[in-house]
């Protein structure tokens, strides 16, 4: 047998170490390239408040009777929508409706508008608010003229809300009408006020005012009703309590029967505080209430936005009050009151 030298056993010893490596690189499975980051998800700001040039925008307004207060926000409303480019007859059509003062006609008003395919739908005061978020299925909705869209059931929080819902909220200035009352009536002891107590807008603000009269040692006499038959009659048993003065917040009912309500106050020769401007040359010596002119304008941005298709669900709710006084000297008059220079101040005068 031939003998294989050193030499030859070295070198084939190298060639077997170099196959046996290029067969271990070859078989060995590629690296994989390192996983990038998904791109994060772009959320969608706010749509543009401008109305978009050739489209024809259409809404449904449902409030609950007329009265001068709601029409007061309504052209707020509309006026502010004008600036943005809506302007109803040229590019929104505008389906108004209301309750005629009854809340229960208030759930179908709202149940017809939702079929007709609308951009949206506007609730204006608490009782439709509530009916809005029972009822409306399909269209997205925008309330204004409320006090509290909490207390009508849209939703948990100004953030935590239905997702179809979004609006402007004005509750009234209840710490700021006691302190008037003590002002314009010093060492008063009891107030009457009478409100629908199936309105959850009116129990709430009573609410609060119960705790801020006790806080000033002040009784609050009060009297619920069901109907505007039943105003005069619950202003008659309030004058007969002995109290000093009349509070009316803006409970719708009442509203809508307000003439009985200055009539009993000026028979009773007792001053009427309200929260609503609009009234007050119904018989009240004051209003400390809420400029529904700027609510309206203010809740025009989130109707926009809307109606250009943002979701509202994006959008929190917004409270926005801007707080007026007004007097009226005609009924402090026939009361023997003088308005102090601090009160005049307040109210611009």
């Amino acid at each position: 047998m031939k003998k294989i030298s050193p030499l030859w056993q070295v070198v084939s010893l190298f060639c077997v170490c170099l196959f046996l490596t290029i067969a271990c690189e070859v078989n060995r499975p590629a690296e994989e390239a390192p996983k990038q980051a998904a791109p994060a998800e772009k959320k969608a700001g706010p749509a543009s408040t401008q109305a978009q040039p050739g489209k024809m925008y259409r809404i449904g307004l449902v409030y609950f009777a007329p009265e001068e207060a709601a029409d007061t926000c309504m052209k707020g409303l509309f006026d502010r929508m004008r600036e943005f480019g809506f302007e109803e007859g040229k590019n929104l059509q505008i389906e108004k409706t209301h309750a005629a003062g009854e809340i229960s006609n208030i759930p179908m008003l709202f149940q017809n508008l939702d079929g007709q395919g609308l951009n949206a739908i506007v609730p204006m005061t608490t009782p439709c608010v509530a009916a809005a978020c029972a009822t409306v299925k399909k269209t997205p909705v925008v309330f204004t003229y409320v006090y509290d869209p909490v207390a009508a059931g849209a939703g948990k929080s100004f953030d935590d809300h239905l997702p179809f819902v979004t609006g402007t909220s004005s509750f009234p200035p209840v710490e700021d009408t006691v302190g008037m009352i003590r002002k314009v009536i010093p060492g008063v002891k009891t107030v009457g006020t009478l409100y629908n107590s199936s309105e959850a807008n009116s129990r709430k603000v009573i609410s609060v005012a119960r705790e801020e009269f006790t806080k000033h040692a002040i009784k609050l006499e009060e009297v619920t009703i069901a109907s505007t038959s039943e105003v005069v009659q619950a202003m008659q048993v309030l004058a007969s309590r002995d109290i000093q003065a009349f509070w009316i917040t803006g409970d719708n009912t009442a509203l809508q029967a307000f003439s009985g309500i200055g009539k009993v106050a000026g028979d009773s020769k007792l001053p009427l505080f309200i929260n609503d401007p609009e009234f007050v040359d119904k018989g009240a010596l004051m209003a400390v209430g809420i400029g529904w002119y700027e609510t309206g304008r203010a809740s025009a941005s989130k109707l926009a936005r809307v109606l250009n298709g943002e979701s509202p669900a994006g959008i929190p709710f917004e409270s926005y009050v801007v707080k007026k006084l007004v007097l009226n000297h005609d009924v402090a008059k026939k009361l023997g009151i003088k308005f102090s220079e601090d009160v005049l101040k307040q109210a611009g005068q």
